[in-house]
């Protein structure tokens, strides 16, 4: 009998995708989703065993076939992410591509923190729209130069995976943000706004196991470790544990993760518990954003957690899940390393002279609805309307990554911030002082 850790979700990624249309589907790989049944594991304390199927299962892994060897004697950290920490652009006469390590990537400092004789391996998709037919060269150059598996998902499903699901719902929800009304979506953002689509479930589902086709093409279950990054891909572990029962599966999600009373308006609120719950460690950035996670599990899951000397875990079908705080930090020797180079020194000395006897405030935000730049434009318009002996002397510079999401909220929320800093200069600036630098990255 299949457990029921991942029964749920594999029915749906199994299913009759009829609302996706053609994009949704794509390739089914000879012997990944059959109708065999999975072993079984047993709930008793020892080894897990494997009570039927074992010569399946055993021939399901070892025919796994990798592009990417790997060595006898070092293990391997496999990294999937929704985007690869790479930079690819088209080769000015149209001819191929040219690519480049994305040094503002989090992923990329990830091999800071791991052995030197440990290889990483990177896991997902371009923020470049590839042809078919190029698709099987670029693999290829990225694995061997950059030590990277990229996965090509249709335009269309990705649209709906990102924009729909993960951006419509999933973000709003994980920061408070309800997103769900009794009217229509709007037109540009599909989901945020409106019911619950279940299409855009569905195309999330869909996509995870287009990156789990892509990580059974390159792993080594017996000695490689899989580290899956953030709410894109927390289907991902489900289909991992199906088929390698003993994998050595983490997690870690890089933005909150809401109260139960938040949570509990997801309608596949138990859905995504779940297939957390595959993993073997699971890791937050604060104690609140583990303890409201605990708490979903043990609301909706009736699973509660044991906690010993620092350590927290979950019993979950015969696992033990562990829980960890692992806030991320700034790698500081980047930082110096940046300010020695030559280049630097001079644009330092530039910033030091144009800023001469002032205060300076940085910012430094992406273009999000929940970052709260317009309120902090609002805050420094206060503070020099009622503190007049800081007009002339106080200057908010403020740094803008671009926006990943899209739609009428992101138009409103970048309009809204250059009103004010227009109006705050306009009030409060002369020919050779502007209060705000409003500076788009």
């Amino acid at each position: 009998m299949m457990s029921r850790s991942y029964t749920n979700l594999l029915d749906l990624a199994a299913g009759n995708f009829a609302a996706l249309g053609p994009a949704g589907g794509g390739r089914r790989r000879s012997g990944s989703f059959g109708a065999r049944r999975m072993p079984r594991v047993m709930t008793v304390p020892g080894t897990l065993s494997e009570l039927d199927d074992e010569e399946d299962e055993r021939a399901a892994t070892s025919s796994v076939a990798s592009d990417v060897p790997s060595s006898a004697v070092c293990e391997r950290l496999i990294v999937v992410a929704n985007q690869l920490p790479v930079v690819a652009r088209r080769r000015p006469d149209g001819r191929g591509w040219v690519f480049s390590w994305d040094d503002d990537s989090l992923l990329l400092r990830l091999r800071d923190g791991v052995p030197d004789d440990m290889e990483v391996l990177f896991i997902g998709t371009l923020r470049a729209d590839v042809p078919a037919a190029e698709q099987d060269e670029v693999s290829q150059t990225l694995i061997d130069g950059f030590r990277c598996a990229p996965v090509f998902l249709p335009p269309d499903l990705y649209d709906r995976f990102y924009q729909n699901f993960c951006k419509g719902y999933l973000w709003p929800l994980f920061h408070y943000m309800l997103p769900f009304a009794s009217g229509p979506p709007p037109k540009d953002a599909p989901s945020r706004g409106g019911r619950f689509d279940r299409a855009s479930w569905e195309a999330y589902v869909l996509a995870n196991k287009h990156f789990f086709e892509k990580v059974v093409e390159v792993i080594n279950p017996e000695d490689d470790y899989v580290w899956v990054h953030d709410y894109h891909l927390m289907a991902l572990p489900t289909f991992l544990r199906r088929r390698f029962n003993r994998l050595r599966l983490g997690f870690f999600l890089h933005s909150p993760f809401p109260s139960s009373e938040i949570y509990r308006s997801l309608p596949v609120r138990e859905e995504i518990l779940r297939t957390m719950l595959n993993c073997d460690l699971i890791g937050f950035h604060t104690f609140d954003y583990a303890r409201h996670f605990l708490s979903c599990c043990s609301r909706m899951l009736g699973i509660e957690y044991q906690s010993k000397r620092g350590y927290i875990g979950l019993d979950y079908f015969g696992r033990t899940v562990g829980i960890k705080i692992m806030p991320v930090g700034i790698h500081m020797g980047q930082l110096q390393s940046v300010l020695r180079l030559p280049d630097m020194q001079r644009k330092v000395a530039e910033l030091r002279q144009q800023f001469e006897g002032k205060t300076v405030l940085l910012g430094m935000d992406d273009m999000d609805i929940f970052k709260g730049i317009n309120l902090k434009l609002l805050a420094f318009e206060y503070m020099l309307r009622m503190h007049p002996k800081w007009q002339g002397r106080a200057v908010l510079v403020q740094i803008v990554n671009p926006a990943r999401g899209k739609g009428k909220d992101i138009d409103f929320i970048r309009a809204e911030i250059q009103d004010s800093c227009e109006r705050i200069n306009r009030e409060f600036g002369n020919s050779g002082y502007s209060p705000t630098v409003f500076i788009v990255h």
